[in-house]
C-alpha cells in the first residue's frame, strides 16, 4: 500500500530546503566580502612570505642537480669525486636542524632572525658555488647551503606553528608546496647556460668530457646561480625586517622592567603593570608630538636633546632609581619621551646628510635588528647571573656611549669637515644656480 506525502509537510521540507539554500549562499557571500580583510590579516601576508620561502629554497637546493656535469667539468673531477663533496649539503642540513631545533626551544621569538640567516647562508654558498675551482671550495660552499636549508626548515616550521596555533595544518601544508614549484622551475631557467652536448664518436661511444678551460668557455651556469642567490639575499632582508618588527617597541629595558621592579621588591605586580603602562603612554604621547615638532626643530636639535635624554635617564635610574620608587618611575617616563622618536629622527637625519638609498637604509635596520637581539640576550644573562641592577648599568652605559656617538655623527657631516657636497646637493646647487642665472635673465629683459 503506498504512503501518500502530506502536502503540509512537503511544503515544510520545501520551506526547509530553500532555507538552507539562502543560508548557503548567504554565508558563501558573507566569505567572499571577507576576503579583502583576511587578506590584510599579517598572518595570511607572513604565510605567503614563507610560500615564497619554500619556493626560493627549491630553487637554490635544485639547482644543482641539472649543472652537476658542468661544475663537474669546471672543476675536473668525476662524478664520484663530486659526490662525495656534495654530501657536506647534507651533513650541514643536519647540524643546522638539530642546532636551531634547540635553539629555538629556549628562544621562539627569534624564528624570523633564523630565516633571515638561513637564506644568507644559502646566498653565500650559492653564489660562490659556481666559481669556486677546487673540490674543498664546493664543498665548504655546500655546506653553508645546508646550514641555510636546515635553519629554513626548523625556523619555518616554528614560525608557522606560532602563527596559526591549531590551525596550521592547512597553511602548513600551504608553505611547503612552495618548494616542489621551485624544484620546477630551476632545471628550466638553467637550460639557455648550460655547455652544449659533445657530439658522439663515430662509432657510436659517449664523447670524452670537456676539458677545464672549454667548460670556463662553454658553460655559463653563473648566471643562473647569481640570479638565485639575489633571490636568497631578498628573502635574507624579509625575514630580518619580520624579525625587526617583532622586537620593536619591545627592547630589552621594557622587556625587564617589570621582572625588575617585582624581582627587586621596589612594586608589586599590579603596581608595575602601571609604571609599565605609563611607559608606553609616554612612548605613545610623543610619538605623535614629534610629528608636529619635526616642521619646526631642525633634526640634529631634536636628535640631540632625544639622546641627552637618554643619556640623563640611564645615569639617574642606575645611581638613583634602583633604589627609589618616584624616581624610577618619573625618569622611565622620562626615557620614553626620549627614546620615543630617536629611531624615526635618525632615519630622517640619514636622508637629510648622506645619500640614503634603499640599500643604506636596509644595513641600518639590520643593524637595529642585530643590534637588539644581542642586546635581549645580554641583558638576560646580566638580569640571572650578575644581578638585576647590572641591567640599569648596562643601558646607562649604552645611553653614554649613544651621546659622543652622535656628536661625532654630527661633527662628520658638518660644513667644516665635509670633504664634498652629495650628489644630491650637488643637484640642488646645481638646480639652485640654474633658477638664479633664469631670474637674472628675466630681469635684465625687463630693464
Amino acid at each position: 500500500m503506498a504512503v501518500v506525502e502530506s502536502p503540509e509537510v512537503s511544503v515544510s521540507d520545501r520551506i526547509s530546503l530553500e532555507a538552507r539554500k539562502m543560508l548557503g549562499m548567504s554565508s558563501l557571500i558573507q566569505k567572499v566580502k571577507n576576503l579583502p580583510r583576511q587578506a590584510r590579516d599579517y598572518r595570511v601576508i607572513r604565510t605567503a612570505s614563507l610560500i615564497l620561502a619554500w619556493f626560493c629554497m627549491g630553487l637554490y637546493v635544485r639547482i644543482v642537480g641539472p649543472t652537476m656535469i658542468d661544475l663537474k667539468d669546471r672543476i675536473g673531477v668525476d662524478y664520484e669525486e663530486i659526490s662525495r663533496v656534495l654530501v657536506s649539503h647534507t651533513v650541514g642540513y643536519f647540524l643546522a636542524t638539530v642546532t636551531c631545533g634547540i635553539f629555538l626551544d629556549f628562544q621562539p621569538k627569534y624564528a624570523y632572525g633564523v630565516l633571515g640567516s638561513a637564506f644568507f647562508l644559502a646566498g653565500v654558498g650559492t653564489a660562490g658555488t659556481p666559481f669556486t675551482t677546487s673540490l674543498w671550495g664546493l664543498g665548504f660552499l655546500q655546506h653553508l647551503a645546508g646550514w641555510g636549508h636546515g635553519f629554513t626548515d626548523a625556523a619555518g616550521t616554528v614560525v608557522c606553528a606560532r602563527l596559526w596555533g591549531d590551525k596550521a595544518s592547512a597553511p602548513m601544508h600551504a608553505m611547503h608546496a612552495g618548494y616542489p614549484i621551485g624544484a620546477f622551475i630551476i632545471p628550466l631557467i638553467v637550460i639557455p647556460f648550460l655547455s652544449p652536448e659533445r657530439p658522439a664518436t663515430v662509432n657510436g661511444t659517449t664523447a670524452s668530457p670537456l676539458t677545464v678551460e672549454e667548460a670556463w668557455r662553454l658553460s655559463k651556469i653563473q648566471w643562473p646561480y647569481v640570479g638565485v642567490s639575489v633571490a636568497q639575499f631578498i628573502m635574507c632582508i624579509l625575514f630580518v625586517l619580520y624579525q625587526y618588527k617583532e622586537l620593536s617597541n619591545q627592547n630589552a629595558f621594557t622587556q625587564y622592567m617589570v621582572s625588575y621592579m617585582v624581582e627587586t621588591n621596589m612594586f608589586s605586580k599590579p603596581d608595575a603593570s602601571v609604571v609599565y603602562s605609563t611607559y608606553f603612554i609616554s612612548y605613545a604621547s610623543m610619538r605623535w608630538v614629534s610629528i608636529a615638532a619635526a616642521a619646526w626643530v631642525p633634526v640634529h636639535i631634536m636628535l640631540s636633546v632625544e639622546i641627552t635624554g637618554v643619556f640623563i635617564s640611564g645615569i639617574v635610574l642606575a645611581v638613583w632609581g634602583a633604589t627609589n620608587k618616584t624616581v624610577f618611575w618619573v625618569f622611565t617616563c622620562i626615557l620614553g619621551i626620549s627614546v620615543s622618536p630617536i629611531f624615526p629622527g635618525g632615519t630622517a637625519w640619514a636622508n637629510k646628510n648622506l645619500d640614503a638609498s634603499s640599500i643604506v637604509f636596509a644595513f641600518c635596520v639590520i643593524g637595529a635588528s642585530v643590534g637588539g637581539t644581542a642586546t635581549n640576550y645580554l641583558t638576560g644573562y646580566l638580569f640571572e647571573y650578575v644581578g638585576p641592577r647590572s641591567m640599569l648599568y648596562y643601558f646607562m652605559g649604552c645611553g653614554c656611549a649613544l651621546l659622543p656617538t652622535f656628536v661625532v655623527m654630527q661633527i662628520t657631516v658638518s660644513s667644516r669637515f665635509a670633504a664634498k657636497p652629495s650628489a644630491r646637493q650637488e643637484l640642488e646647487l646645481e638646480t639652485r644656480h640654474n633658477r638664479e642665472g633664469l631670474e637674472m635673465g628675466d630681469e635684465e629683459c625687463k630693464t
